[in-house]
């Protein structure tokens, strides 16, 4: 089961982002007027919509810094492969290391300095609904000392393993 939580940091537009795998649409969608700086969102809504059945399912929960659970179904786990390159001190491999293997849910860890170009490779399971993912990875190694130059991601869906 993962878990949503509804907040917000700054005042900004957001945009809709949309993901597609081969057997459901999610769409999540924050109008401007919910997101202001440093205050909770009052309500959250979550929407979702499959090819098989056509209804919509909306929640709505009321109160601050709410908590959204969600069930994930196996078609929504994905594989991440997670490669980024760049420069760092070799004395600096270690903190990197302990870094990602604090994270839950990484495999394949490896990070290294080969004549000069520093890179880190790891696969992470993670669903269609964890936004940030990514991010928080990234923000991960720079606090390590990783100075980020170039980033590949891709995935792969559970469903495509079989």
């Amino acid at each position: 089961m993962a878990t949503l939580s509804a907040f917000s940091v700054c005042s900004a537009n957001v945009f809709p982002i949309g993901f597609q795998s081969k057997r459901s649409i999610y769409c999540y969608s924050y109008p401007p007027s919910l997101v202001k700086a440093k205050v909770g969102l009052r309500s959250s809504r979550i929407f979702s919509a499959t090819e098989e059945d056509a209804s919509t399912a909306v929640a709505e929960q009321g109160g601050e810094d709410q908590t959204v659970s969600v069930s994930v179904s196996p078609s929504d786990v994905l594989t991440m492969f997670f490669q980024a390159e760049g420069t760092m001190n070799e004395a600096a491999i270690p903190n990197v290391t302990n870094a990602l293997e604090d994270v839950g849910g990484i495999t394949g860890l490896k990070v290294q300095v080969v004549e000069g170009i520093a890179s880190v490779e790891l696969t992470k399971q993670t669903t269609i609904q964890a936004t940030g993912v990514a991010s928080s990875l990234v923000e991960t190694i720079q606090g390590s000392g990783f100075k980020l130059q170039t980033l590949n991601l891709s995935f792969q869906d559970e469903d495509s393993e079989a």
